[in-house]
């Protein structure tokens, strides 16, 4: 019983200690930076329409850039990498890497990859009924005028991308 004990225990500390194998995250601001609406920032919290923290990741040797955005809330706003940080006026800021945005509710609402600060790639829209919407981006210009939605039932179907511009942003 006791031999049994043991290998559990040590196959349990093998596989967590592996589980973020060579990652290390260290923060790099212990002030937390507050923006308005129009993304300048403000001094303090109750001016605020969210919040941000900044670290830096370390991942098999390379290190990146990486911010976590709040709402008044607590709930996650905006979080991932960026190369090029707007203290002042985060209109300025450049994102790089993946790029995960939530609803006020805390549920994931698009991810997305950033390249020199443009969309690259395919932004995945979680709709709130359910259905999933893609969108194609090169060097952040937007490949088509559609975008495809599959529903909950498995339809899929093109939308126009101005029925949904308010949630792309």
């Amino acid at each position: 019983m006791r031999k049994l004990l043991l290998v559990a225990l040590v196959c349990l500390v093998s596989a967590t200690s592996f589980a973020r194998e060579g990652v290390t995250t260290v923060v790099v601001s212990r002030d937390t930076i507050f923006y308005n609406h129009q993304m300048k920032v403000v001094a303090d919290r109750d001016a605020a329409a969210y919040y941000r923290l900044l670290a830096k990741e370390n991942y098999k040797g390379e290190e990146r850039n990486i911010f976590q955005d709040f709402y008044p809330s607590g709930h996650k706003r905006l979080e991932g990498g960026y190369s090029f940080l707007d203290l002042g006026n985060d209109a300025n800021t450049v994102l790089d890497g993946r790029v995960v945005s939530y609803y006020p509710n805390g549920k994931e609402k698009w991810h997305c990859n950033y390249k020199n600060g443009k969309r690259h790639g395919y932004l995945t829209l979680n709709l709130r009924d359910g259905s999933i919407g893609v969108v194609a981006y090169t060097e952040g210009q937007k490949r088509f005028n559609y975008m495809m939605v599959t529903h909950p039932d498995g339809k899929m179907e093109k939308v126009s991308l101005k029925q949904y511009e308010d949630l792309l942003q």
